[in-house]
């Protein structure tokens, strides 16, 4: 698969190589970037989680297992890989698709949501639906200092009833450089002794642009279905690619 060709399907996207993978995401952030390059959008999350939502949507089996994104400003590659490439361009326009996330839009939009915070809360509701089923948040570095988002966390590791995964993208950012302490604690190799004194697995922090990592850990955190949830922290750059 080259660059320039359209964006495959979910089904798909399971059997690519490696490096058609990274094809792929090249073609997304190309189509990112020239799509709101025209319509306006949230280009740098956008940008800098192509290759969590590739190697989620690889991993783990949307809707049945539900992928919730934070704010559907790190969300346009979930977009594009889950059959909305070819209404991509009316991104934000009337009678287009939302720049966030819909349910009415697709069944793989499981929660709707605009700005953050609330995907932990919403993933622990989800993880009562089906015991068995795998649960995903992805939440960004910065939704973390929400008190809804503390509030979920508390909660989280006596209340979740099926496997759950929260995904932290770290990106050092919000709408500006963070400030404060769970900055700090992300940054200064803290945030494991903060996850697991809440009663969660911890794993990272890795490098959310490299698809062979994040293949390998998101295998290995479903393969073994640990008895905790799991915090899996990726550092990666708003606005890589552009």
């Amino acid at each position: 698969m080259k660059p320039g060709c359209r964006i495959p399907g979910l089904a798909e996207l399971k059997t690519l190589s490696l490096a058609d993978l990274e094809h792929v995401a090249v073609e997304i952030r190309a189509q990112i970037i020239d799509v709101t390059s025209r319509n306006g959008g949230h280009l740098g999350a956008s940008l800098g989680a192509v290759e969590i939502a590739i190697a989620l949507h690889r991993v783990f089996q949307s809707p049945e297992e539900p992928i919730i994104w934070d704010v559907g400003h790190q969300a346009y590659a979930h977009k594009l890989l889950t059959g909305r490439e070819d209404v991509f361009s009316t991104l934000r326009q009337c009678g287009g698709i939302s720049g966030f996330l819909s349910r009415d839009e697709s069944p793989h939009d499981v929660f709707g949501a605009g700005h953050s915070s609330t995907a932990v809360a919403a993933a622990l509701g989800f993880s009562w639906r089906d015991h068995s089923s795998w649960t995903v948040a992805v939440v960004g570095d910065g939704a973390l200092t929400a008190g809804i988002a503390f509030e979920a966390l508390q909660n989280t590791a006596n209340s979740a009833r099926g496997p759950l995964l929260i995904v932290v993208n770290d990106n050092q950012m919000s709408i500006s450089e963070n400030v404060g302490g769970i900055s700090e604690l992300l940054s200064n190799g803290k945030a494991s002794a903060f996850f697991e004194s809440l009663g969660l697995d911890y794993l990272g922090p890795g490098d959310g642009h490299d698809l062979a990592y994040l293949l390998g850990a998101l295998s290995g955190i479903r393969e073994r279905v640990p008895l905790r949830p799991v915090v899996l922290h990726l550092r990666t750059q708003k606005g890589r690619g552009y």
